[in-house]
């Protein structure tokens, strides 16, 4: 998405072949948004989620309905959070759970969309220390720029159990069929054994190290397409006005101990104006 005056919904899907994939582009109207940024992002079905600020403290959440194309305010937080703080999101059993995101201590915020209300999840006020944030098994998983793995449930709370901590910098997360990966800037795609709480690399096809085939230091954006991993990142176009957006899907499967990566397809997915910035890469419903 764009920054103001121009921002897009941009949808990713199978194109006319069986063997390409395409974008289709929609203008999205920001014109009634007080502010320039939306907040943290996280889609429910059909919906997606922008939670409070992103350079200061917000309350407010801001809803996409992504077939409709329009974009709506909702209740606002009871605490004002902030992506320059960190923050964690993720939604558990249908219910969307805000960790931090202030400059101190603070209560979990839970909002039901069924109800449209926001409560707190406890008492206990707790501070996030992860840049990263997904949702599995019915956790939030937050990971911190070195790999540091904790986790929130709405039974348990925050569990800051040790993990391993690498001196490789995490660039992106993602989770496929209950697995989470992380793309790390020096290393490449990793993902981790929630048993032996390491981070182990994804091999290529033929079982040895696949770093330099399954990853582009270039890459934008990673997510979780139809059980794939997918990388996107602008290339310059012949046409100086505009770049090529590449896609690279990543199909994974058990190889022994080790899970196995291959490209399954990689390509040119759109052509779009050159000074488009990937904001936020999220899974929704049809």
């Amino acid at each position: 998405m764009l920054r103001r005056p121009n921002s897009y919904w941009i949808t990713f899907r199978p194109g006319d072949k069986t063997t390409d994939y395409q974008l289709e582009k929609k203008s999205l109207s920001l014109a009634d948004v007080p502010r320039p940024c939306l907040g943290s992002a996280v889609s429910v079905g059909s919906e997606i989620y922008f939670i409070g600020g992103r350079g200061f403290p917000s309350t407010e959440l801001w809803i996409l309905d992504t077939r409709s194309y329009r974009l709506r305010t909702a209740p606002s937080m009871k605490v004002g959070r902030s992506v320059g703080y960190k923050v964690a999101v993720g939604v558990v059993e249908g219910k969307i759970y805000v960790i931090g995101g202030s400059d101190e201590d603070s209560q979990v915020e839970v909002f039901d969309p069924e109800t449209q209300t926001w409560d707190f999840a406890g008492e206990e006020k707790v501070k996030c220390e992860s840049e990263f944030s997904v949702s599995m098994k019915q956790k939030v998983y937050m990971v911190g720029l070195h790999g540091r793995v904790s986790t929130y449930s709405p039974r348990e709370g925050i569990n800051n159990e040790r993990t391993e901590v690498l001196r490789k910098y995490v660039k992106f997360l993602c989770v496929v069929k209950n697995v989470l990966y992380a793309c790390f800037g020096c290393s490449g795609l990793m993902w981790f054994n929630t048993k032996l709480k390491v981070w182990t690399r994804v091999v290529d096809r033929d079982g040895k190290d696949g770093k330099l085939e399954l990853y582009s230091s270039t890459a934008q954006i990673m997510e979780e397409y139809e059980g794939m991993i997918a990388f996107f990142w602008p290339l310059p176009n012949i046409d100086r006005t505009k770049n090529d957006l590449i896609c690279k899907l990543i199909a994974l499967d058990r190889l022994g101990e080790n899970i196995r990566g291959r490209i399954e397809w990689s390509g040119i997915a759109a052509t779009l104006p050159h000074n488009i910035r990937l904001k936020d890469c999220l899974v929704v419903a049809g």
